[in-house]
């Protein structure tokens, strides 16, 4: 049963680390960037994955370390995927 949180925590992983990749580079592209709306999703990032620790906890430790796992093997995903579009530096 515990095996079934990683999955979720895969897909948790990968929305947190991809939304804060596409954060990073709207802050620093854009002119005027929104402030609001940039504060907001950093809030609602958070917010989920407290969230998902919160109800992985309660079904036992097992549930929130295979939960946490899952969120830290998505990371090298996202940066693998990210920096593949980035065009090389000078």
């Amino acid at each position: 049963m515990t095996a079934l949180f990683f999955f979720p925590g895969l897909l948790l992983g990968a929305w947190h680390f991809g939304s804060l990749h596409w954060l990073t580079e709207r802050l620093t592209r854009s002119g005027q960037t929104p402030w609001g709306g940039m504060l907001a999703l950093q809030l609602l990032r958070f917010a989920l994955l407290a969230g998902a620790c919160y109800g992985a906890s309660r079904a036992g430790a097992l549930a929130l370390i295979a939960l946490g796992l899952g969120v830290l093997a998505a990371r090298p995903l996202v940066l693998h995927f990210t920096n593949r579009r980035r065009p090389p530096l000078p």
